[in-house]
């Protein structure tokens, strides 16, 4: 009884190790697999999804939407994404007649008298709004008026939070009632250098559109 007692926990020991070279393999195979699949993605992939790939600090948000340029299997899939694809640029054609047009880092920096890098540090800083064109980002117009930043356009932003850029400039576009005699849009607003007490309110308004 005690040989027969003293085999039983032997077994459970070499299961155990049969189970964990098994799944081993298994991460080593799928970590194969889904390299070549992630080398495939990033071969086929448009610069727009490369910046949202490099934009992003969610990992699964990445993996997500990195084979979303991968050749589809079927007229069907390849007839959606083009669709997409069209929705996307009548999208920001629409946001930049909305914002009066867009201009690139190179004119804003020329415009401030300052280099494309200080441009870059206002605008991750929350001082000036630009939105991704593929691996570039542009800036709407109507946020400078005579060579100046809206003033109070960094509340706004600030309260914004990590709200993707593109619906930040939808919002800021979208004419609201309540702030003047006639719907205006928030860049309208501020043109007008609004009291204390109304920027305020859109800083509270650009936070519940964020939460």
């Amino acid at each position: 009884m005690a040989t027969n007692a003293s085999l039983v926990p032997a077994r459970r020991k070499t299961g155990g190790r049969s189970t964990s070279l098994t799944n081993d393999t298994l991460r080593r195979k799928a970590l194969e697999k889904l390299t070549l699949a992630i080398v495939k993605a990033v071969e086929s992939a448009s610069d727009d999804t490369l910046a949202d790939i490099v934009g992003t600090s969610d990992l699964r948000h990445a993996l997500a939407i990195a084979p979303r340029d991968i050749a589809p299997e079927s007229p069907a899939d390849l007839e959606a994404i083009m669709a997409a694809r069209e929705k996307t640029v009548r999208f920001r054609e629409d946001m930049a007649a909305r914002a009066g047009g867009m201009l690139d880092r190179a004119d804003v920096a020329a415009m401030f008298g300052v280099t494309p890098a200080a441009i870059d540090k206002q605008r991750q800083r929350r001082q000036i709004l630009g939105v991704p064109y593929g691996a570039e980002m542009r800036y709407p117009a109507a946020q400078f008026v005579d060579g100046e930043v809206l003033q109070g356009l960094k509340a706004v932003l600030e309260a914004f939070d990590d709200m993707n850029p593109w619906e930040q400039l939808m919002m800021l576009t979208t004419p609201l009632e309540g702030f003047g005699a006639q719907p205006e849009t928030i860049l309208q607003t501020l043109t007008r250098r609004p009291e204390p007490r109304v920027l305020k309110q859109l800083a509270a308004l650009a936070a519940s559109w964020a939460a």
